[in-house]
């Protein structure tokens, strides 16, 4: 698999929630304002604080959009499904009148 030295880019909108690692630990948060074109953000945190982050921050990560998609389903909506649910559904239940 070829790797790309690019850096992975993630456009943040407002409502997304996300996590931000701390020295003490993970908090959770949700975006509240785009600044300077996306270059920043205004995170809300579940304590109540806000502070701004700059978007490529590596302690910044995206947990779920605000439309509800988790961030390993946006990176994998380009490829194809590699396995049909239906199929492994039937073949449990076969497997199961066997034994």
């Amino acid at each position: 698999m070829p790797v790309s030295n690019k850096p992975k880019v993630t456009n943040f909108s407002i409502g997304d929630e996300i996590s931000y690692a701390f020295g003490s630990g993970i908090t959770y948060g949700e975006i509240t304002r785009l600044l300077e074109g996306g270059a920043a953000v205004e995170i809300q945190f579940e304590d109540g604080r806000r502070e701004v982050k700059k978007a490529r921050d590596g302690a910044l990560r995206l947990v779920r959009r605000a439309s509800g998609a988790s961030e390993a389903e946006e990176s994998r909506s380009d490829r194809s499904q590699l396995r049909d649910f239906d199929i492994d559904e039937i073949r449990r239940s076969d497997q199961r009148r066997r034994w």
